[in-house]
């Protein structure tokens, strides 16, 4: 849910290209909002970034109203901007809103939603930025203003998982943007947010409506983001597109992963080698990838620019495999799956035809291996997705649960480095070895011990008996659980046991084998974790085929969803590596080149409830019943 293009980065286009300063509302697609014209002062005036707010609240005091509140909100704005959200706070703090002329308001509202938006507080800005006082001025604004207004709004209904709203009010704002950098980052903010939508629904939605410019661009959304289709029958569609779309804006300016789409058509392999294990500790691991691999490709059978696929044995001297692969003619080399050779490969000082391992090195080459890229099914990610989620979601103070087994500890270890590095504070980690004595080192974590103790001395200073519910730490606000489904059970009554029972707890896939059984994993409920598209799709036509040709065991799954996507990546390579941000929306989940050739995935959420495991569009709280500040 990331990559999106920096709030900073949109707001400071939007500022200066259109020399703007204004709040947000809510106002249907649809409808002319009404207009209020009693109070026909000027809009406030742009102020230049670079002006210092001292002297503009110092001028302030000088001044009689409505002056010296555009002027203080013009220093506050400028505030926002610089990240001094204390100094912001006071002089926003300090105006009476229900006493501010029509402008005024506008400007109050665009820097309160500013600062809430910044600091995480999506509700506060929510309630901003729908305010009713602001519906009834959006329309009459200038262009500039109004673009600037709905750029904010749009952030908004983007991070409390509105995506459809946000698309909207992007796509209004496209009307009245005139400058070429501001429209360029709007468009690329549109479709931020449409990738970030289900296949589904931009399909539901490009087949619904009168042929507008909202319909045009799901068309093309959809068309995008149905990318594990084979490249010919995806620029059959766009062109087609194209064709039906002519005055479309983003007929011509493409996005540019489906710029890169029409570059690459020309470079794909022919012939495919597939390094790995066919006997030994991992032979079945290595049957699995290859039955997800093949599924995928037989989808694809038709396809007369198929690659021919040979399989080599990775399980003795994958050096030797890998140059035998390249002496038969192999134009990519997909795997191998086990981190031992995965080191090797990493260690060699170069790959004379490109490589996807399927699992990554311990440590990452000094400099980035050409030809060297990496995908896997790599807990890590998974872990520093769950932070970007949390502190998205607006949570700033975290628990980390684990347990002694490497791969908790390795999850434990990424969740912790991203949250920080995001910002967010880690209050503490609590080692599950068994139910008892994490109950004891929980309840001393959430300092339970001491509200025991305070109740304590007060009954016996008071010399009566006191009815007493001990109280937690109030400074926890998430909880990060890295274990497995059998841990989970033990685990989560005993929050609730502990008085955290409202704390949001997250996990990652390993807190779900993939078992329906609602009486088990009864305790499991209101538990978030992010797991594999393809545990969810019914669908998918290669689980479909493996669940009908092979007896593989249900451990496999994930292996053949990775063996899937493996075949899913070998012909997008070059355009993601054209396309920096472009994801391939695969049966892993969505996949992304980084720099050092590393492959990342974001995948989907889903939360227990009543036993089952549910997907979920997002794990923000989207109500939005109406509240005015």
């Amino acid at each position: 849910m990331l990559n999106r293009p920096s709030q900073g980065v949109l707001i400071s286009l939007l500022a200066l290209a259109l020399c703007s300063c204004g709040g947000n509302a809510r106002v249907k697609t649809n409808e002319a909002a009404p207009v209020v014209k009693a109070d026909t002062q000027p809009a406030t005036k742009a102020i230049s970034p670079s002006a210092d707010p001292k002297e503009l609240v110092a001028r302030a005091q000088q001044k009689k109203s409505p002056e010296r509140e555009s002027l203080l909100l013009q220093a506050a704005e400028i505030y926002v901007a610089q990240n001094s959200f204390d100094k912001a706070r006071n002089i926003i703090g300090e105006l009476n809103v229900a006493q501010l002329s029509e402008p005024n308001f506008v400007a109050f509202s665009q820097a309160s939603a500013g600062l809430a938006l910044k600091e995480g507080d999506l509700d506060r800005a929510r309630r901003i930025l729908t305010n009713t006082r602001l519906e009834q001025q959006l329309k009459a604004l200038e262009p500039a203003q109004e673009a600037a207004l709905r750029d904010l709004r749009a952030q908004m209904f983007e991070r409390n998982g509105q995506l459809q709203d946000s698309i909207a009010e992007r796509i209004i704002a496209s009307a009245v943007i005139a400058d070429a950098h501001a429209m360029n980052a709007n468009q690329e903010a549109i479709w931020h947010s449409l990738m970030m939508l289900p296949l589904t629904e931009l399909q539901a939605n490009a087949a619904k409506g009168s042929g507008g410019i909202t319909q045009g661009w799901y068309s093309l959304a959809a068309l995008s983001k149905n990318n594990t289709q084979d490249i010919s029958a995806q620029l059959a569609a766009l062109s087609q597109w194209q064709k039906q779309w002519r005055s479309h804006p983003a007929a011509a300016n493409l996005p540019k992963d489906l710029r890169a789409l029409q570059s690459i058509n020309n470079q794909q392999p022919k012939k495919i080698a597939l390094l790995l294990p066919l006997q030994g500790r991992l032979a079945e691991a290595g049957t699995a990838v290859s039955d997800g691999f093949f599924a995928a490709y037989y989808q694809h059978i038709d396809n007369a620019n198929l690659p021919s696929v040979r399989r080599y044995d990775s399980s003795k001297d994958i050096a030797a495999a890998y140059q035998q692969a390249v002496d038969d003619g192999a134009d990519l080399i997909i795997g191998p799956i086990d981190k031992d050779n995965v080191n090797i490969i990493s260690q060699m000082k170069s790959l004379r035809v490109p490589l996807l391992s399927l699992n990554y090195p311990d440590q990452q080459p000094g400099q980035p291996l050409p030809n060297f890229y990496q995908f896997g099914l790599a807990v890590e990610d998974e872990a520093r997705q769950a932070a970007r989620q949390g502190i998205q979601d607006g949570f700033k103070n975290a628990l980390i649960v684990y347990t002694a087994q490497d791969i908790s500890e390795r999850s434990a270890q990424a969740f912790a480095a991203e949250w920080q590095k995001l910002g967010g504070s880690l209050i503490g980690k609590s080692l599950f070895a068994s139910q008892d004595k994490f109950s004891e080192s929980f309840r001393h974590l959430m300092l339970l011990d001491e509200s025991q103790a305070r109740a304590t001395l007060l009954q016996q200073q008071l010399g009566t008996k006191l009815e007493f519910t001990p109280r937690r730490r109030a400074d926890v606000n998430m909880i990060f659980m890295a274990v497995t489904p059998d841990q989970g059970r033990q685990i989560k009554p005993t929050l609730v046991f502990q008085y955290a029972n409202n704390i949001p707890v997250f996990a990652t896939s390993s807190i779900y084998s993939g078992d329906v059984d609602a009486i088990r994993n009864e305790d499991l409920n209101g538990v978030i974790f992010n797991t594999l598209p393809w545990v969810f799709d019914t669908e998918n036509p290669a689980k479909k085929s493996i669940a009908q040709t092979t007896k593989s065991a249900a451990v496999y799954g994930r292996l053949h969803a990775l063996g899937a996507d493996a075949f899913n990546l070998y012909s997008r390579l070059p355009q993601l590596k054209q396309a920096p941000q472009m994801k391939l929306y695969g049966a892993t989940g969505s996949l992304q080149l980084m720099p050092d050739g590393r492959i990342e995935r974001e995948q989907m959420w889903a939360r227990f409830n009543n036993g089952l495991a549910e997907p979920v569009a997002t794990v923000v709280d989207t109500d939005t019943s109406d509240t005015n500040e």
